[in-house]
């Protein structure tokens, strides 16, 4: 696996987790909308109960496989607010 392609997924993830759209939740289950409410009333609860620096790893972490590379998913093909990082080429 490439090093650096790596080292920008998880800064991408970092920075989301710490900067996510108030509405991802909308974004990334658009076609499922039966399932927004869910996971909206889960979000809160977890936002409620841990605070903004735990929030979406305690979210992350609670949802089932599918919807894990879901969310990583939309991530990585939509979030591009991050801070980007400079690699170094090497000799």
């Amino acid at each position: 696996m490439n090093k650096e392609l790596s080292m920008t997924a998880i800064n991408k993830w970092v920075f989301f987790c710490m900067n996510y759209p108030y509405d991802f939740i909308e974004k990334v289950w658009a076609d499922e909308k039966w399932l927004i409410d869910h996971l909206k009333g889960k979000f809160t609860h977890y936002y409620d109960t841990y605070g903004s620096r735990a929030v979406m790893n305690t979210f992350y972490c609670e949802l089932d496989g599918t919807n894990k590379q879901k969310l990583m998913t939309w991530v990585l093909d939509n979030y591009n607010d991050e801070q980007k990082l400079s690699f170094k080429k090497e000799d």
